[in-house]
């Protein structure tokens, strides 16, 4: 920050604080929890983290014409190959003017022709050498937030197999199995009728039917009189 002209936050010439923009389409309240911690450690910085979430539509469009400042987005692997990834830093895939998946709009010669070089070689020790150099390069220019890594949880029955939250695919369907058996065992267990409130609920029915009884053999015995 004090390279960039902002030492604490503060513009040298100006003293007004540094402000940035977070773009993003999550604009529900289950985000609230995250963008305000983003907001705390920005913060931090003394600098001040204006968040920007709209429709998913008005989203993409500000991606297509480069708009965005800071920006967060996903990406779902098509398959389980470094290529997929580094793709997404690759300068001719930039989303900007070209509508492709780079939306950093990213482009650095050294890594483009190493990444020409990665893409269709076996795997291998050279290319993970090629990898491993590709990846000093992105460190170092930083297009992407290196070492954030959100954690996702999953609650699950022990007869449900193969429920892991996985990020590498979608169709994640056709691996799950159930064992029928202990889920029949458990529902089972876990499902045992309770007696004691029907037994409850007649005993005060019939309790509050008594006063309704006595009340009508008086009724009967004084019409009678």
């Amino acid at each position: 920050m004090i390279k960039a002209g902002y030492p604490g936050g503060r513009d040298v010439e100006t003293g007004q604080g540094l402000v940035l923009y977070l773009d993003t389409p999550a604009a529900g309240p289950g985000s609230k929890a995250n963008f305000d911690w983003l907001r705390k450690q920005f913060n931090k910085l003394g600098i001040t983290l204006v968040i920007r979430a709209t429709d998913y539509n008005r989203f993409q469009d500000k991606m297509l014409k480069g708009t965005a400042q800071i920006y967060q987005w996903g990406w779902n692997a098509d398959y389980p190959d470094p290529e997929n990834f580094m793709f997404l830093l690759y300068g001719p895939n930039a989303k900007f003017g070209i509508n492709g998946e780079n939306a950093s709009n990213y482009r650095n010669e050294e890594f483009d022709q190493l990444f020409n070089q990665m893409k269709n070689m076996s795997n291998g020790e050279p290319r993970q050498l090629i990898i491993d150099e590709m990846l000093e390069i992105v460190r170092r220019d930083s297009p992407w937030l290196w070492g954030y890594h959100p954690v996702a949880f999953s609650l699950h029955h022990d007869w449900y197999k193969n429920a892991k939250p996985n990020l590498m695919a979608n169709n994640k369907l056709k691996y799950k199995r159930i064992d029928p058996v202990k889920r029949q065992a458990q529902r089972e267990l876990w499902n045992q009728p309770v007696w004691w409130p029907v037994l409850l609920g007649i005993i005060i029915l019939c309790l509050s039917i008594i006063p309704a009884i006595a009340y009508h053999r008086r009724r009967e015995r004084s019409a009678a009189l």
